[in-house]
């Protein structure tokens, strides 16, 4: 029995194991003079100015170049060096998640003051063979200039053209490639992020009371992949999401944000042209989204911090008019009845006419980062999500229901993810993640036993 039982524990962690998320981006090329002779030992290095980040590696007997395992983002200084040859640097160099960008240089002589040749495609932004699978980038420019009501990874994901974005009571639910959004997969700095309880229609921890798993002000990148030909991303046969979360540097940044809608900065009712009905004003409603991001340096060029707290308010009112009500009562005999169960059985059976659902939530994040050294980087990150909804029960022409059988929802998720980033030889790199999510969700009557 007890081999039985560490067969399939060792079995789940497998599975885990070959399901990651990609955190990195890698740079590649070749080295060569002017007379095209590959240059065997050319240094290539890479400087993350933001953070001082400093990446390097040497070319192989084919002048050919890997660093892996790269922050994204930039900007990047690149350098290309070999002795008695003018050094190559090109600035301002971006990378994005999950791909590889390819740099060919041609260094010339320094005797003979040879300008050095960059060798590129059209488009500075166009990758090589090795982005390979349908998928989407949205880098910070874009989370800053698209617009979103909801501030969630689904006003996101639909700029990739095969995702099928639906609304539902519970948020946003994902469809990728025409698959049931449970065949998606969500990463989180590497760490699987699904839903464990495979009920939410967003496919997220908490996802059920409508709560966003991360801030939007908290991604730095995020990958909406369908079919990545990449062995580190397995484990759906939808489409994956992938998230990275930003990251301190060596300058103190942050911001305060605050967004609110209400029934005033939202248009009027659809009107319907077959039954003549006019378009009004929505009932009042308030949705109120407050917080902060700072992010800077502990140790310059070393150890960086970055942190993100966010609260959520919202509020909608259910009023509802006993006039339009089909049935025999009115509201004179609802309100004996009321006080016939309150009298009878001393039970308070609540409102009818104007229930109120909320959702009210709280997240907060902190990430470090390490640069141990040229080889090695660590990151540390912990992130809290809770969420309060009432999910009120209305009234409507042919029903009449009590707040008090209303469903009280609370949802609390503790995900914490360590990331080692390692390059051992210029031939070979290591990513290790460890991740551990912890998911309480609650249940419950709005009401106390009657």
């Amino acid at each position: 029995m007890k081999k039985l039982v560490a067969l399939v524990l060792f079995m789940m962690f497998v599975a885990h194991a070959y399901s990651q998320g990609v955190t990195t981006s890698t740079l590649n090329g070749i080295i060569e003079d002017s007379s095209g002779e590959a240059l065997l030992g050319a240094n290539v290095t890479a400087l993350h100015k933001p953070s001082g980040t400093f990446y390097g590696n040497s070319t192989n007997l084919d002048g050919i170049f890997r660093i892996q395992n790269m922050r994204v983002g930039g900007p990047y200084t690149i350098t290309a060096s070999y002795t008695g040859y003018q050094d190559y640097v090109q600035n301002d160099v971006y990378l994005t998640l999950g791909q590889t960008l390819n740099l060919n240089v041609v260094l010339g002589e320094s005797t003979n003051d040879l300008e050095t040749v960059l060798i590129t495609a059209s488009n500075n932004d166009v990758f090589d063979g090795n982005r390979t699978g349908q998928s989407t980038l949205v880098d910070e420019k874009l989370i800053n200039d698209v617009p979103t009501i909801s501030r969630a990874i689904g006003d996101y994901a639909r700029l990739n053209p095969l995702a099928n974005i639906t609304e539902g009571n519970d948020g946003f639910s994902i469809s990728l490639a025409g698959q049931n959004n449970r065949y998606n997969s969500i990463y989180i700095d590497g760490a699987v992020s699904n839903d464990v309880f495979g009920l939410a229609g967003s496919g997220t921890n908490g996802g059920q009371t409508g709560v966003n798993p991360i801030s939007i002000d908290a991604i730095e990148q995020f990958q909406i992949s369908i079919a990545p030909f990449d062995v580190r991303q397995s484990g759906f046969a939808g489409g994956a999401i992938n998230a990275v979360t930003r990251s301190g540097t060596n300058d103190i940044k942050g911001s305060a944000y605050v967004f609110h809608r209400n029934e005033n900065l939202a248009g009027k009712t659809p009107s319907d042209i077959l039954e003549g009905d006019e378009r009004r004003r929505l009932d009042d409603f308030s949705a109120t989204t407050y917080g902060l991001r700072l992010g800077g340096p502990i140790v310059k060029n070393k150890l960086f911090f970055f942190v993100n707290a966010e609260i959520q308010r919202d509020d909608t009112p259910q009023p509802f008019d006993i006039e339009t009500y089909e049935g025999d009562s009115d509201d004179a005999a609802l309100n004996s009845l009321s006080d016939l169960i309150n009298e009878t059985y001393n039970y308070d059976v609540g409102t009818y006419d104007n229930n109120t659902a909320f959702l009210n939530s709280e997240k907060i994040l902190a990430k470090l980062d390490f640069n141990i050294n040229q080889n090695h980087k660590l990151s540390l990150r912990h992130s809290y999500v809770k969420a309060d909804n009432l999910e009120a029960r209305n009234s409507n022409t042919g029903t009449i229901n009590f707040i008090t059988g209303s469903e009280a929802f609370v949802s609390t998720v503790n995900s914490t993810a360590l990331e080692l980033n390692s390059v051992i030889r210029n031939s070979m790199a290591n990513n290790l993640t460890v991740s551990a999510t912890f998911t309480r969700d609650d249940r419950d009557p709005s009401g106390t036993p009657f």
